[in-house]
């Protein structure tokens, strides 16, 4: 978290190169949020938390008269902001006034800028969202319990995540064919290769992980359901779905699973994509990067399986889950 915090971190980038969540997964939400009865919408408020630079909180519009954004960072609240005209003339809002955005804690949001009143009163919010930021939350007693003070009755706190993408198909140019056991073999070996990458070898990326943040989100935010306060929520739905060659279920159904993917995307987009990785500017901010890591782990998948960075075609699919809780 406090890699996206610097001032030097490159939002747009971020913004950029990192997936967005699809329709199909708002729709999910919102029937959640509305027990199935589109008839309550649009809700009067909505909050995102951890909200960077407005990726899943101008979503939110569509369903909501009223959202607000909060983010520690400056940087990526200054990006959100500058966002605001574009992406409100993409989602057809001329209302710019309906998204704001505040950095900072959840405390001082509860306040006017000048802390004199309250900007939120308790009870008021239909819907709470925390998009790839809940493992970085250090007291989940506090997050739930906050929440649920701000939160309606029968409103709604989701949080949701993705975490390490995984190529499930590749189209090499003017490549050989290959038959279907052989192709899961390289695909088998591409994770690992990643997964040496990023977080096993010791002199690569993975001690510069911030944790136990990114421990939290490997183990899929185990921790933070099992944190969750049956006395103050109920209707809990938690969903989870990982790419797996063995079954061949590497596809997610998008009627019930958060489904993030990029497909027929060049090997260089999926490079570009690690540079948003906190550990990778950490990981250069600390050794200088001589080697140009990144290259050596492009240049590995290239000499291994025959790759070329611009003309093979990969399709990622993310590793992604979601849990729902609605207010007592």
């Amino acid at each position: 978290m406090a890699t996206f915090s610097k001032i030097n971190f490159k939002t747009l980038n971020y913004n950029s190169f990192r997936p967005h969540y699809p329709t199909s997964f708002y729709k999910i939400l919102t029937e959640y949020a509305t027990k199935g009865d589109l008839s309550k919408l649009p809700l009067e408020k909505s909050i995102d938390l951890g909200c960077g630079t407005g990726v899943a909180t101008y979503p939110l519009l569509n369903t909501s008269k009223e959202v607000f954004g909060l983010d520690l960072s400056l940087s990526m609240i200054k990006t959100a902001d500058s966002l605001i005209e574009s992406r409100c003339k993409e989602l057809g809002i001329e209302d710019l006034s309906r998204i704001k955005f505040r950095a900072g804690a959840v405390e001082d949001f509860l306040y006017t800028e000048d802390k004199s009143t309250r900007e939120i009163e308790d009870g008021s919010v239909d819907l709470i969202t925390a998009a790839q930021c809940i493992h970085w939350f250090k007291d989940y007693d506090a997050f739930f319990k906050n929440s649920h003070q701000l939160l309606k009755k029968g409103g709604t706190l989701s949080y949701f995540f993705y975490i390490d993408p995984v190529i499930v198909d590749f189209r090499v140019e003017n490549g050989t064919s290959l038959s279907k056991e052989e192709k899961i073999k390289i695909l088998r070996r591409s994770k690992q290769l990643y997964y040496d990458f990023v977080y096993n070898d010791p002199a690569s990326w993975g001690p510069h992980w911030e944790n136990p943040g990114r421990n939290i989100l490997k183990d899929y935010c185990q921790e933070v359901n099992q944190s969750i306060p049956t006395d103050l929520y109920e209707d809990i739905k938690i969903n989870t779905f990982l790419p797996d060659f063995e079954t061949g279920n590497t596809l997610p159904d998008d009627s019930k699973e958060l489904d993030l993917k990029k497909m027929d995307i060049p090997l260089n987009g999926f490079v570009n994509y690690l540079t948003t990785y906190s550990a990778y500017h950490s990981f250069k901010e600390a050794t200088g990067d001589p080697n140009n890591s990144l290259e050596v782990f492009v240049k590995k998948l290239e000499s291994e399986f025959g790759w070329d960075r611009n003309s093979t075609k990969v399709d990622l699919v993310w590793n992604t889950g979601y849990t729902f809780l609605t207010k007592k």
